[in-house]
């Protein structure tokens, strides 16, 4: 399926106009992920632009993650990398500096109705039915994390009667829900800890956490997963690269 037109008036540059028009096939499923895309000529004879523009589009796209190149094959669409998050926001490093997957103890996986916070942020009616699904991280014996997870109960039916001891989330979506998640947006700010959470964590009453509130989106900029992380204080860092 072609582009559509790159704008020549446009003030943006036309490369930065392509990224964005990569972006857009790709949120719409147009371009779906491990899908390869055409080649570098095909693009600048489809827009009428030169291979060096469609070139500097893909290594920003390459750099962003959201392409990746196999070399003698082509360019194909990435699936984003989740798996690492916990690692720009906490210590959980083994003595040795080994990166461990941590345990994981479901606490509760069950459907509710979705409170008004909830549906707000998932854009959807209150009431409507969503999946609570609450968990402790655990690595060397010290719990780091207690999550709760709210997933949209239509698009996930089911995934309350997962076993999900060590499995990683987001692999789960995509593969048997046909939902990947595409990107997200996460805000952080610190709290201390109430009665219930310190007990999770293993801390003193109102000893300090950090807070990451996640909303996940699919196709088309469709929200489907909010999930509320809290982390010991002490286990807390910021990672971040910028380009």
């Amino acid at each position: 399926m072609a582009i559509k037109d790159l704008n020549v008036q446009n003030e943006k540059p036309l490369y930065i106009q392509l990224v964005e028009l990569i972006k857009e096939r790709i949120a719409d499923n147009i371009w779906s992920i491990g899908m390869m895309i055409p080649s570098e000529n095909e693009l600048a004879r489809e827009l009428d632009v030169s291979a060096g523009t469609v070139k500097k589009a893909l290594n920003v796209c390459v750099q962003d993650g959201v392409l990746f190149r196999r070399q003698g094959k082509g360019t194909f669409v990435a699936s984003p990398d989740f798996s690492k998050s916990f690692n720009r926001f906490f210590r959980f490093a083994s003595k040795d500096g080994e990166q461990n997957i941590p345990a994981t103890e479901t606490l509760v996986l069950e459907v509710i109705e979705a409170p008004s916070e909830i549906a707000e942020k998932l854009k959807i009616t209150t009431g409507e039915k969503v999946i609570k699904y609450r968990r402790t991280r655990t690595l060397n014996g010290i719990t780091f994390v207690v999550e709760d997870i709210y997933l949209i109960y239509e698009t996930f039916k089911g995934f309350e009667n997962y076993n999900l001891s060590g499995k990683f989330l987001y692999p789960i979506f995509h593969s048997d829900f046909g939902t990947p998640i595409l990107w997200a947006k996460e805000d952080i700010h610190p709290d201390v800890a109430d009665k219930n959470t310190a007990e999770l964590l293993g801390i003193e009453l109102k000893a300090p956490v950090m807070c990451i509130e996640r909303i996940a989106y699919t196709h088309k900029d469709q929200p489907v997963e909010v999930r509320f992380s809290i982390g010991r204080g002490d286990t807390f860092r910021y990672s971040i690269i910028v380009r």
